[in-house]
């Protein structure tokens, strides 16, 4: 099949578009920086990389900015879209931004599958458009609800935008929970969520050899431990979004989501064993912290919703579709979950 991504360069992107192929299918990413896919395919064969066009365009200009030649002729030779470029930023700052590039984008990139008459347009959302809530199904999420930051808000109103669209597109909504790295290779091109408190952890083993923290000091870490974090691996959502060429059904949602996660306290336990940073103790009172915890748990300070709560993600259709592609549903071991922590520690 012929297929255009956006966000095509992105941590997702690269990984989709090494699966997708492997698969044999020809690619034409839509790119701002030709010095990415340039990278992307200096690392592939001669072969994939003659079924690779990429594409001059960018999600924040109507139509995503390709030129009226590049659009008449592509007009009726795309099969399906994938649209993965999104802003990421919790930083309230932002705003604009992130509604601008995450609901205004999706819209540019609506109207250019309208123009070039693509049939299916596969859209990679976030599982936390559910906001505050700890239980989701696997349907269109209201926009009036208290959401945990502007993303979630931004993504939700997107994924109105797709839904609306159902009727003119085959429209799949994808998903993914809190992304980490590959659970094979351990490789991670994110700071967010467990990385989060990676670096955390990172910055008191920092202090710890400059002297500034003693081996016998605690350090808190404000989380609950009994809470655990929803977290996939990015190649499982890889496999999720090829198997979705072939057997993904229109005005359909899905889910792709780890609800067997251990706990945070079990995380935890496993970094202090890998970082040789054995002071750490998770408290769930704020007001425990002195100074100096404060200065440490910052960098995880945007993520304390999602460390604070459970949330179960209903993922039957997603299960289903990997039944139809021949491929298993997530298994992220602990073995797998510490190679993760360990890769980090020793890159």
């Amino acid at each position: 099949m012929n297929i255009m991504i956006t966000g095509a360069t992105g941590f997702v992107g690269t990984k989709l578009m090494k699966s997708l192929l492997n698969e044999g299918h020809t690619l034409y990413p839509i790119i701002r920086s030709e010095k990415k896919i340039n990278q992307f395919l200096a690392n592939i064969s001669e072969e994939e990389s003659s079924r690779v066009h990429p594409i001059a365009g960018d999600i924040t200009q109507h139509e995503l900015g390709l030129a009226t030649a590049t659009q008449i002729e592509l007009t009726n030779r795309i099969d399906i879209l994938y649209h993965t470029a999104a802003f990421l930023s919790f930083n309230p700052a932002d705003r604009d931004k992130t509604f601008f590039v995450n609901v205004e984008g999706t819209r540019h990139a609506i109207s250019l599958a309208k123009k070039l008459s693509i049939p299916s347009f596969y859209h990679v959302s976030t599982a936390y458009t559910l906001g505050m809530d700890t239980y989701s199904e696997e349907t269109l999420h209201s926009t009036d609800r208290e959401f945990v930051n502007d993303y979630e808000e931004s993504k939700c109103l997107a994924e109105h935008l797709v839904w609306e669209q159902r009727h003119e597109f085959n429209i799949s909504i994808f998903r993914p929970a809190i992304i980490v790295g590959d659970s094979n290779t351990g490789e991670a091109d994110t700071t967010f969520a467990l990385y989060g408190l990676l670096k955390a952890v990172g910055l008191i083993k920092k202090l710890a050899d400059r002297g500034r923290i003693s081996a016998d000091e605690t350090i808190h870490l404000l989380s609950n431990g009994e809470a655990s974090n929803n977290v996939v691996p990015v190649n499982y959502v890889v496999d999720v979004l090829t198997a979705a060429v072939a057997h993904a059904e229109a005005s359909t949602i899905y889910h792709i989501a780890n609800n067997e996660a251990p706990s945070n306290k079990k995380v935890v336990e496993w970094i202090k064993e890998i970082s040789g940073v054995d002071q750490l103790e998770i408290v769930e009172d704020s007001s425990r912290l002195t100074k100096k915890d404060e200065v440490i748990n910052e960098p995880m300070s945007v993520f304390h919703s999602y460390l604070t709560r459970t949330v179960i993600f209903e993922d039957s259709n997603t299960k289903k579709l990997l039944f139809k592609a021949g491929k298993q549903p997530i298994n992220l071991t602990h073995v797998r979950y510490r190679m993760l922590i360990e890769t980090y520690f020793t890159k």
